[in-house]
């Protein structure tokens, strides 16, 4: 009996970063001198958000110089690592296998994901496209396309990321083949719930194959809009091994396990069940077949025990993974960026103030997992990343200006606030003089709870600029939805953190943190004060008590309208039927569900130039409406629905 020792890879990459992302994986190495076998994640030489840059030859070869400066650190030893290849006439998104010295066989990634927030078949060409030889930059030939790669202890195959989710898994045909480890190299991006779902696909597909999976991901914002959250594993016979950290700030984290390839044979002889789809390609079986001399080190098997199951429920894991996850997107959004920090316009109420929390938690996490003094050695004065300043005018409360300066308090955020009637004023009279219009708000409501909104941005943006800061938008996906929001006013930003979860889910968040369950975010007075307080944009005059929810219509309503109409597709007629059994629609006022859905399908057609011009956002939810990532609709449209 023979142990072999895995270890698969979390690494955080930067786009374009080539000598950067190499010394990462270098430096994994040196860690990692005893592992046999170590498994990076798909594109980790490149980047994967390079999009059109793929089109790109100095793309491809400084992925494979890269490649190349790899070989010496692979005696006796397999690695894997991922990359674009061009096989002319095609690109092909690709795992390397290195060892002694060599390029022992390239596996071009067969299914291409094109779902949600991915446009793989922009770029690259499904594997079956593939010839069976690549001519190397050397003149070398390279095996290419679907492999076994064999050792004196064991067998495997690569299926990548997307390969490992779809039907028709590479990995079947591989294990009739009679491979004993797949690996599956992803770049597979963070939504709530979604490593739960991983666990159960490798999970099964372990039970099912009888073998070993050996998971790999990136983790962190390389390139702006998807947050990839790292999380490897490393599971046999259906059971989780091994599973590294998630969400973390650091460069790269791993996960190991000695395994015992003969438990799983066994498991195998006892319980495999054929498919009746064979490994029958043009090729024979012998031929796909590639032979790695390693010469593995004695060790003694021992039992692996399966992980704990997660005991905390998916409700509340959402809101520590959000914390979690929107700090390390703006963390790795302020380290590429070279800026100082973030300036913000702090307003007293439920999304600014979310911004600021979540500002607070990216520097708490980034000391505790980089060190106390990590800003100071990055050149970024720790008591100036966050900026706020409270804008008002006549319409603001006291009560939501003493909650900004409360809340900038107690963050420790340097935080200003003036008044900005004077500059409204100005441009009311200017405008008016040059129209003959007299602006009254019982004509000119919009207009005038507009200017307000207008007159704030390149107030809050020369703040920024004098700070060296990104300027962050406060805006959410149910506002995004239905267009509530101030183009070039509220609007404005380099960097939209909240618009890819909706207002009921930052309010219900806001009081999780206000009850002491976040263990990132302090239970801060002045949130406690936001989140019983009714969202409201205080534009409009202080007797009109404007409230979201009066304009608009309840949070909790528009999420179940918006989700019927974006994910399901469904129409005003099919929301009314599915909405009327809702027992808490049925405490609603008689037509107001119509009146309510109609509303919402009627500015959802008439916004979506406003979702176009949005600051980028992160995915973080199921679905989301960036125009660029994840919804696309027409700009004009005919509302065919009412």
């Amino acid at each position: 009996m023979q142990s072999v020792r895995l270890t698969s890879v979390s690494l955080k990459t930067k786009v374009f970063d080539f000598q950067g992302n190499l010394e990462k994986i270098k430096r994994v190495l040196e860690l990692e001198k005893k592992s046999d076998l170590i498994l990076f994640p798909e594109l980790c030489i490149s980047g994967y958000g390079c999009e059109d840059a793929f089109y790109f030859p100095r793309i491809w070869k400084k992925s494979w110089n890269s490649l190349i400066q790899l070989l010496p650190h692979t005696e006796n030893k397999i690695i894997v690592v991922g990359l674009p290849i061009f096989q002319n006439p095609y690109l092909f998104n690709c795992a390397a296998v290195l060892c002694n010295g060599v390029v022992a066989g390239i596996v071009p990634k067969s299914n291409l994901a094109s779902t949600g927030v991915h446009y793989e078949n922009r770029w690259f060409t499904r594997g079956e496209e593939s010839q069976e030889n690549f001519i190397a930059p050397d003149g070398s030939t390279i095996p290419f396309g679907s492999l076994i790669f064999e050792t004196d202890h064991f067998s495997f195959g690569v299926e990548i990321c997307e390969d490992s989710w779809v039907l028709q898994k590479p990995s079947i045909p591989l294990a009739e083949a009679g491979t004993d480890l797949i690996l599956s190299p992803g770049a597979s991006h963070f939504a709530f719930g979604k490593q739960r779902i991983r666990r159960q696909i490798f999970q099964e597909s372990s039970r099912r194959e009888s073998n070993v999976y050996l998971f790999s991901n990136l983790c962190g914002n390389e390139s702006g809009r998807l947050i990839f959250e790292g999380g490897s594993m490393i599971v046999q016979n259906g059971k989780l091994l091994s599973e590294s950290e998630r969400l973390f700030f650091g460069d790269f984290s791993l996960c190991s396990n000695e395994i015992d390839f003969e438990a799983s044979q066994a498991d195998r002889a006892k319980n495999f069940r054929p498919s009746g789809n064979r490994f029958s390609k043009t090729k024979s079986t012998e031929e796909n077949k590639i032979y790695l001399g390693i010469e593995f080190p004695k060790r003694a098997p021992k039992v692996n025990k399966s992980l704990l199951e997660i005991s905390v429920s998916k409700e509340e894991e959402s809101y520590l993974d959000f914390t979690k996850a929107v700090a390390l997107g703006l963390f790795d959004y302020l380290m590429y960026s070279n800026t100082k920090g973030y300036t913000l316009s702090l307003s007293g109420g439920a999304d600014s103030s979310a911004c600021a929390l979540l500002v607070t938690a990216m520097k708490k996490i980034a000391k505790l997992e980089l060190g106390e003094n990590f800003f100071k050695s990055k050149g970024i004065p720790e008591e100036s990343i966050l900026c706020t300043l409270y804008q008002s005018t006549s319409n603001n409360s006291d009560r939501t200006k003493f909650l900004a300066k409360s809340l900038a308090k107690e963050i420790q955020s340097i935080h200003g606030d003036l008044t900005i009637d004077s500059e409204i004023q100005s441009i009311s009279e200017k405008i008016s003089k040059l129209t003959g219009i007299s602006l009254r708000w019982d004509e000119h409501n919009l207009t005038l709870q507009n200017i307000q909104a207008r007159v704030r941005s390149p107030i809050i943006w020369m703040l920024a600029n004098l700070n060296g800061h990104l300027l962050l938008s406060t805006g959410n996906r149910s506002e995004a939805s239905v267009g509530y929001t101030t183009m070039d006013g509220d609007s404005s930003g380099s960097i939209a953190p909240l618009t890819g979860v909706s207002k009921e889910f930052i309010l219900k968040w806001l009081r999780f943190v206000s009850e002491g369950k976040d263990p990132i975010l302090p239970a801060y007075p002045s949130i406690k004060e936001i989140v019983n307080s009714p969202p409201s944009a205080e534009l409009k005059p202080p007797e009109d008590k404007q409230e979201d929810e009066k304009d608009l219509m309840p949070y909790p309503l528009l999420q179940k309208i918006e989700e019927l109409f974006i994910v399901r597709g469904a129409g005003y007629s099919e929301i009314i039927q599915l909405l009327s059994e809702d027992s808490e629609i049925q405490n609603l006022p008689p037509k107001f569900l119509e009146e309510s859905v109609k509303k919402y399908i009627s500015l959802f057609h008439k916004n979506q130039w406003k979702r176009e011009r949005l600051p980028p956002s992160f995915h973080l939810d199921d679905y989301g409406l960036d125009p660029k990532s994840s919804f696309r609709f027409p700009i004009l449209s005919e509302n065919i629905e009412l």
